[in-house]
């Protein structure tokens, strides 16, 4: 190859490559989407004597899945074992596990804004929680002040559990289940919810 032929195929070669930078820069940035909403806390004031003991953290749950383990939602009877018991909870991490909305206690505020971005698709739970930081046991570390459902002004901690006392069956927590939520590319859709503080003391006894 001579000099002119190189030199002219760097010419063609820087010609396309300003091309291809001209149609990226011509392109839209992507749509962002995301939920926002007010969470209404009630008993507000029994936070006081927790807020050391942990965190109280919103997280949204991906679609509802058993296989893979995916979400928030109703577990059949033995599905983890013979004679395990079914019921309705989170089988999954959520979402934004990594990075939860995390609020912080301020003395007679009882509602709570929060804005998540997050990816288009079905998520099964949105659920405000309070984390414990003494307790180990991921079954209990976390207990469900409230979740999204079909009547944001009631509260709902969205958790079914039974359990085995002799031979009978006992149901000692039996909430509606969240309301699913589809979001699509580019939505900012408003979810408010209402949730319960006094909700610890019935889970942590």
């Amino acid at each position: 190859m001579n000099i002119r032929t190189s030199i002219k195929a760097v010419a063609i070669m820087m010609a396309f490559g300003g091309l291809i930078m001209n149609f990226s820069s011509c392109q839209k940035d992507p749509l962002k989407t995301k939920i926002h909403g007010t969470i209404t806390l009630n008993n507000a004031d029994i936070w006081e004597m927790w807020q050391d003991s942990g965190v109280v953290e919103l997280t949204i749950f991906p679609d509802f899945s058993l296989d893979p383990l995916a979400g928030w939602g109703a577990v059949p009877d033995e599905f983890f074992g013979p004679g395990a018991l079914g019921g309705t909870y989170a089988v999954g991490a959520p979402y934004n596990s990594q990075d939860p909305v995390v609020f912080n206690y301020e003395a007679g505020k009882t509602t709570f804004d929060y804005e998540i971005e997050l990816e288009p698709g079905t998520y099964s739970a949105l659920a405000l929680g309070f984390v414990h930081s003494g307790i180990q046991d991921p079954t209990k570390k976390s207990a469900t002040l409230g979740v999204n459902w079909e009547k944001p002004g009631d509260v709902s901690h969205g958790i079914v559990i039974r359990i085995q006392a002799g031979p009978s069956v006992l149901t000692i927590f039996d909430y509606p289940a969240p309301t699913e939520i589809v979001v699509k590319e580019g939505d900012d859709l408003e979810i408010n919810f209402t949730a319960d503080f006094d909700f610890v003391n019935d889970w942590y006894q």
